[in-house]
């Protein structure tokens, strides 16, 4: 364990403070490009020192502390440093390193002096420690302009998500301070574009070492996620986990979270009054909310952005349905999958103002019987695209239903049952531009099954 002080050419203290630094600000440097061997005394802990001379009379600064930093291969990498620019130029003559020799360049040539990297005495790092920590009581260091461009740029990634070239921007920030995120966010955003299959399998290759490296500095967060883009996309943790993570949502353009464990009407309040709420585009709900849960969430202001809504197995009954209503105007994807709402849910299903911008609805294992799907086809569904009816009460009689109602549903492209269906050719001619009848587990023969309509699934 030790401390090594390395210096910072004037072209890359340049790139990150500017031509006109301030003494105070903070850059925030996280790393240093060397394979020198002196930093080997930092795999036991230490710090490094990063200095750098400023011109017309080589004063001494000191740029940054580096603290227990990890070596990847190439570089040493930790924590952002908050450390201030500080002259230390008082200290020139007192500093010995570990050999004893301290600094005694000529004038002029303090700078390449200082190229060689050196271990640092005990007594030299508590004098610059001592510096740069500063007077008790002394204001904090106003935030450089390079923070500042940084933050911008953040908070309107979190703003606007979807602007790629927000990001890009971001990315050049980062990559001109030789902060690696920079790489990162761009080779995300072209993993997110065509490739060929060669490039996508290098990129993804070179995805997974950045985030090896560097991961659990960018997301030090105690939560399954999901990048997009250089940012976390999707997160995975019980209420309490999520809400804890304060910088998450104000860092990250976090726009799908699935909550677990929610096994209390309480909780499930707390949920639908949570502020990060209106960051979403899909929510996932694991537990068992129960209807008056899924009311709080329907009725919160929290969710009235959502675009998808999953509450697969949460006890709902069908009267908690009734809760829809006027709410949930952005929702496209209703997921109730394993909640015995019962024909009556379908009730108020068609109840909800929004149903007939639906894309995609999952009622499979509802309770549903045949009159409940005739209530839904009676609907307007005109943006439907996929519908799943697997494992409910269904006899062959729903293929004559929703081959009635074929000409009500044009967008209709997936639809998923469980029942033998002795009408399902008849379905398929009524569906053309339906991609996928899924029949599995129905019954159907293997004989039969040759003669179907090959969009017909049965295995």
């Amino acid at each position: 364990m030790g401390d090594v002080m390395a210096i910072v050419s004037k072209a890359i203290f340049e790139k990150a403070a500017g031509k006109s630094p301030k003494l105070g600000s903070q850059l925030g440097m996280d790393r240093y490009v060397t394979t020198n061997k002196t930093f080997e005394t930092l795999k036991g802990g230490g710090k490094i020192y990063l200095v750098t001379v400023r011109p017309p009379n080589e004063a001494l600064w000191l740029v940054a502390v580096i603290e227990n930093p990890k070596f990847d291969g190439k570089q040493w990498v930790a924590k952002p440093c908050t450390t201030p620019l500080t002259d230390i130029s008082s200290l020139r003559s007192k500093i010995k390193f570990e050999s004893g020799k301290g600094i005694t360049a000529a004038a002029g040539a303090l700078g390449m002096s200082l190229q060689t990297p050196r271990a640092m005495a005990p007594a030299d790092a508590q004098m610059i420690d001592a510096i740069a920590g500063g007077t008790k009581g002394a204001a904090p260091a106003a935030p450089s302009a390079t923070d500042a461009r940084r933050s911008e740029l953040v908070a309107a990634i979190v703003a606007d998500p979807d602007n790629a070239l927000t990001r890009k921007v971001y990315a050049d920030e980062l990559t001109q301070n030789n902060d690696a995120r920079g790489e990162l966010i761009l080779v995300e955003l072209a993993l997110d574009g065509p490739l060929s299959i060669r490039k996508r399998e290098q990129l993804s290759a070179r995805r997974t070492e950045l985030v090896k490296a560097h991961g659990k500095a960018w997301f030090p967060y105690k939560l399954a996620y999901r990048t997009r883009g250089g940012f976390i996309h999707a997160v995975t943790g019980s209420f309490g986990q999520i809400s804890s993570a304060t910088e998450l949502f104000a860092t990250e353009p976090v726009l799908e979270v699935t909550v677990t464990a929610i096994d209390d009407v309480k909780i499930a309040k707390k949920l639908a009054a949570a502020p990060w709420l209106t960051n979403l585009r899909a929510l996932v709900v694991r537990g068992s909310i129960e209807d008056d849960g899924f009311a709080a969430l329907c009725a919160s202001k929290g969710t009235a952005n959502l675009r998808s809504l999953n509450v697969t197995a949460n006890g709902l009954s069908g009267d908690a349905l009734e809760a829809l209503g006027d709410n949930l105007p952005e929702c496209t994807t209703l997921v109730l999958t394993a909640n015995p709402i019962g024909d009556d849910g379908i009730t108020q299903l068609r109840n909800w103002k929004h149903l007939s911008q639906i894309e995609t609805l999952y009622l499979s294992k509802c309770d549903l019987t045949i009159d409940g799907v005739t209530k839904l086809f009676a609907a307007s569904l005109p943006c439907l695209r996929k519908l799943t009816l697997s494992g409910n009460d269904l006899d062959d009689g729903v293929a004559a239903v929703i081959a009635k109602r074929a000409a009500a549903l044009p967008a209709l492209r997936r639809l998923e049952l469980t029942s033998t269906l002795a009408g399902v050719t008849t379905l398929a001619a009524k569906l053309p531009n339906v991609s996928r009848i899924d029949v599995r587990k129905s019954g159907i023969d293997e004989d039969d099954a040759e003669s179907l309509d090959p969009r017909v699934r049965v295995s």
